[in-house]
């Protein structure tokens, strides 16, 4: 049990808690008559409702929960059960990771790490069912990736001991224990692994950035909660099938979250850790979305600042924005804020539900009061009084080589749908079965189709990055902000490890197989719908030597 100080610290208490005492009882019994349907305006967490916004962002600093540890040396690991107050004043069952380094202990600890520096650490599971680490976004030998066939069960331990060759950039990790994923990663089991390089650390002096003040790492969640403001994580059939929905939303664990600013430029590492809801982001104020500035994606900076006013943010995706603040006055809100859109889920046949689409019916089905592709807030900014810091951002960032593409070679991946379930070439996860396999160095340019009558899906590559070539038959939502060439969208930009491909769309990507690990490599590739990812829309690829 962490201690209680700790944990009320972390959640940022306020007087906000002795207002949820009757509105409980409108959530404990399900989707009440009063507020079924649609966002709701009554209950003291709604997002959807702007005066709720009173309880200070909790920040990562030193140590204790979410802390920055710089890693120094091998670290244990332990994957534990505790409780944690996500909601004021309610503590709800949580996992977490445990470790402790230079005498101080950290829970699911941010961990920072120089590029090319070894990382060595072990994992214990104190578990009452398997688990494992995956390391996303990390290129690692097969062994070392977290790989659901290195699952553990209770009691077990897995060493990991890899160089980290990534550039520079913010990564994550998490659970990918087999067939749990969906259900361990909401339940807690994740956190960021920022890696270090040059190129960092010349954006961070340029702009005069500090970690915790204001470069602050941001993970946007979605979570639903019990009538005793317990996590909550009981998907029906259906909600199994198109992914778990919350309806109250988390910043860095924090529901309702305010951070007060100066006028001056803030750089957020965006995390959608959610298991199953798109995010299209905006910074407004008032009914006014103002323009931020994408510095870098998943896999670390791009190569120059582009200027936009919004973008989409799927599960697993990682979005590295400069906001200046100075855009407002002292006194005035800025709201980052997932605007309407269209979800996408109705495309499905009627099926003989009366007209309604399959994804329509089961939409309507969720226990979730916040549809997906409503709008809502995520975290609110109040400016107050400082000096005005204008930045001065490099007009080249980093730099990004393009994949070399002559000659390489062209593979078809197509997500369907078969007996209830999504599937990949029309293959469902099987442990030991190879999909396919490419050629150690190779060079190959996938293109992945989603059906119109499917939904949207985030998908996911092990072991490697991949580079962006072309969106094909966008939907007009996507295709309206793909100003970047070849029907790219800003979030398509430099190095990927996760790609949002929408009903009707086909995303091409290229992808460099070159590593130097000895042997076969066998790694997978699924959709980060962590549900559709459990249900098994997954497959294994081999890289051979």
């Amino acid at each position: 049990m962490l201690q209680r100080r700790q944990l009320f610290q972390f959640a940022g208490v306020a007087a906000v808690a002795a207002a949820g005492g009757a509105a409980w009882m409108y959530y404990g019994s399900g989707r009440s008559t009063a507020l079924a349907g649609g966002p709701f305006r009554h209950y003291p967490f709604d997002p959807v409702a702007a005066e709720n916004f009173q309880q200070k962002l909790f920040i990562p600093v030193g140590s204790g929960p979410f802390g920055v540890l710089d890693v120094a040396g091998p670290l244990k690991i332990r994957a534990a059960a505790a409780s944690f107050p996500l909601l004021p004043g309610r503590e709800s069952p949580f996992l977490l990771y445990q470790t402790e380094q230079a005498g101080k202990a950290y829970q699911n600890p941010i961990l920072r790490i120089e590029s090319g520096a070894r990382f060595t650490a072990s994992l214990d599971n104190a578990l009452k069912e398997p688990t494992i680490i995956h390391w996303h976004g990390l290129h690692t030998p097969a062994a070392m990736d977290g790989h659901p066939a290195s699952t553990i069960g209770p009691g077990g331990r897995y060493d990991y001991d890899f160089t980290v060759r990534n550039r520079g950039g913010t990564y994550w990790y998490h659970t990918h224990a087999h067939e749990l994923t969906a259900e361990q990663a909401y339940n807690g089991l994740a956190s960021f692994f920022l890696v270090d390089d040059d190129d960092q650390r010349r954006v961070s002096k340029a702009l005069d950035l500090q970690l915790g003040v204001t470069d602050l790492p941001l993970v946007i969640q979605d979570k639903q909660f019990d009538a005793q403001g317990k996590l909550l994580y009981k998907p029906s059939v259906h909600e199994a099938m198109m992914g778990w929905l919350g309806d109250i939303v988390l910043a860095n664990l924090t529901p309702n979250a305010v951070q007060a600013v100066t006028p001056r430029s803030y750089r957020l590492r965006l995390l959608n850790g959610s298991n199953a809801r798109i995010y299209r982001l905006a910074f407004v104020k008032g009914k006014t979305a103002l323009n931020f500035t994408v510095i870098g994606t998943d896999g670390g900076l791009i190569e120059l600042p582009e200027t936009v006013s919004e973008a989409f943010l799927a599960p697993g995706e990682r979005l590295d924005v400069l906001f200046d603040a100075g855009q407002a006055q002292p006194g005035e809100d800025i709201f980052l804020k997932s605007l309407a859109f269209d979800a996408m889920e109705n495309e499905g046949p009627a099926g003989g539900m009366g007209g309604m689409g399959m994804g329509q019916m089961m939409a309507a089905m969720s226990s979730s009061r916040l549809p997906l592709g409503a709008e809502f807030n995520v975290l609110k900014l109040s400016v107050t009084a400082g000096e005005r810091v204008v930045a001065n951002l490099p007009a080249t960032l980093s730099q990004v080589k393009p994949i070399r593409t002559e000659g390489a070679a062209q593979r078809k991946i197509e997500l369907s749908m078969g007996q209830m379930r999504f599937l990949i070439n029309g293959r469902t996860f099987k442990m030991d079965e190879i999909a396919f396999d490419v050629k150690r160095g190779a060079v190959e340019i996938w293109s992945i189709s989603n059906p119109a009558l499917g939904m949207p899906h985030p998908m996911h590559i092990h072991g490697f990055s991949f580079q962006v070539l072309e969106r094909l038959n966008s939907p007009p939502q996507v295709a309206s902000t793909a100003r970047f060439g070849q029907g790219r969208t800003v979030s398509d930009l430099g190095w990927k490890d996760t790609v949002l491909v929408w009903p009707g769309e086909t995303v091409r990507v290229a992808i460099d197989f070159a590593h130097d690990y000895p042997g076969d490599q066998t790694y997978v590739f699924h959709c980060h719908n962590l549900e559709h990812e459990d249900a098994g829309m997954m497959i294994n690829f081999r890289v051979q030597a």
